[in-house]
């Protein structure tokens, strides 16, 4: 006997079942992958989040940064998101910060922000640092530029278009790209990193060419402290401000765990929402497939009366629904991911900006796990669903069977 051009084996006429009511089965097919692309979709972005946040922790390496009053969500949305930004102040805070007890390293950065206009290649956030006294971005350049950056030099970010040889415009005056940096999923990526020497001087023509006043000289925008671990960044900030003045400085004392903080704040409520969303999604998958299969056995009654007058055993029966049940989540399960992988992969510029955190996409090891992981809690709605139609068709013997379904 065959289902068309398929035998009528065990698994062929699992087939023919689905294949006879091709509208039912895609419908459970979806409703898996719903499941799956959430699953897949929710892992992939908290787990690329997860990757940024650990970039910018290793790329921030200070432990406290001080700022103008009132800019410590500025430098949030630099080191966040790259959003460019330019303020200044005196270059004198440095040696100040650097006498108070428990710092042992003290360097400035200057942020310039470029225009969207045809005297700058790109917006971007021009960040010029201090070469020998920096401590972040220098053992980071280093990977990619062995020597010193030279005057009219810069390093770009992962994300700024432009290869090393090549040339960018900022404020009518050009740059060589003397090398670029991988990606680290923060607003480094698109920024521009040069020495405070070329930094000052495109802040000068910045202005220049708004009419805003100069710079003043030696204008800096920002000093990154470390300590020596005696007092805790928190109690550092508090010792800084005692000496200044709280309030009467002029200066913000930023802990760079608040920043962290921030970030990884966010990112519990994210990963929350998307486990809550899961987990009532995951639920609502299992009771539907669990209604479709009851309804599928009462109305197999009396196939499966036959086939156990054939002396097909009940737990052949039950196999038969599982098997069923196990093709439905293997298809929806790989249909979900797959369509997640669409959605997530080109939009994934979007997907960062959007959610205003920092963002490296997942290794491909990593997906693959996540992958897997999502396709086997879908495939155990599948399985979970299947075991009360399984466990019913155990409980009935063959006459009852037959009998029910010529009621």
């Amino acid at each position: 006997m065959k289902c068309g051009k398929t035998p009528l084996s065990f698994r062929g006429i699992a087939w023919c079942n689905l294949k006879r009511r091709p509208f039912r089965t895609v419908c459970l097919i979806s409703l898996v992958a719903v499941l799956a692309c959430v699953l897949f979709g929710g892992s992939a972005i908290i787990g690329s989040v997860v990757s940024g946040t650990d970039g910018l922790s290793k790329r921030l390496g200070a432990d406290i940064l001080i700022l103008p009053s009132g800019y410590d969500k500025t430098i949030e949305g630099i080191l966040l998101r790259g959003e460019p930004s330019t303020f200044f102040m005196e270059r004198e805070w440095a040696e100040k910060i650097y006498e108070v007890e428990g710092v042992i390293a003290a360097s400035p950065q200057l942020m310039v922000a470029s225009f969207n206009a045809s005297c700058c290649s790109i917006p971007a956030q021009i960040i010029g640092i201090e070469q020998d006294t920096d401590f972040i971005v220098e053992p980071w350049i280093r990977t990619s530029l062995p020597g010193r950056l030279s005057d009219g030099d810069i390093v770009v970010g992962g994300a700024v278009s432009g290869k090393p040889g090549g040339r960018l415009n900022f404020f009518g005056r050009e740059y060589r790209i003397a090398a670029k940096m991988e990606n680290t999923g923060t607003g480094f990526d698109g920024s521009i990193f040069m020495d405070m020497d070329s930094a000052r001087r495109a802040a000068r023509d910045r202005s220049e060419m708004t009419g805003d006043p100069p710079p003043p000289g030696g204008a800096i925008s920002s000093v990154a402290v470390l300590t020596d671990g005696r007092f805790t960044p928190n109690a550092m900030a508090d010792r800084i401000y005692s000496r200044f003045g709280y309030g009467k400085s002029g200066i913000a004392v930023v802990p760079a765990k608040e920043i962290i903080g921030n970030v990884s704040g966010g990112l519990r409520t994210l990963a929350g929402f998307v486990t809550a969303f899961a987990a009532v999604l995951w639920l609502l998958c299992v009771l539907a497939l669990s209604v479709v299969f009851s309804v599928m056995t009462n109305e197999r009654k009396r196939e499966f009366g036959i086939l156990r007058s054939l002396g097909i055993t009940r737990k052949k029966l039950a196999s038969l629904v599982v098997l069923e049940s196990a093709a439905i989540s293997a298809a929806g399960g790989l249909t979900g991911i797959f369509l997640s992988a669409l959605l997530i992969l080109p939009f994934r510029v979007y997907i960062k900006t959007t959610i205003s955190m920092p963002y490296m996409h997942m290794p491909p090891a990593q997906m693959l796990a996540a992958a897997a992981g999502s396709l086997a809690v879908s495939f155990a709605a599948g399985m979970l669903a299947s075991l009360c139609s399984s466990a019913r068709i155990c409980a009935r013997e063959t006459y009852g069977v037959i009998r029910e379904g010529d009621a």
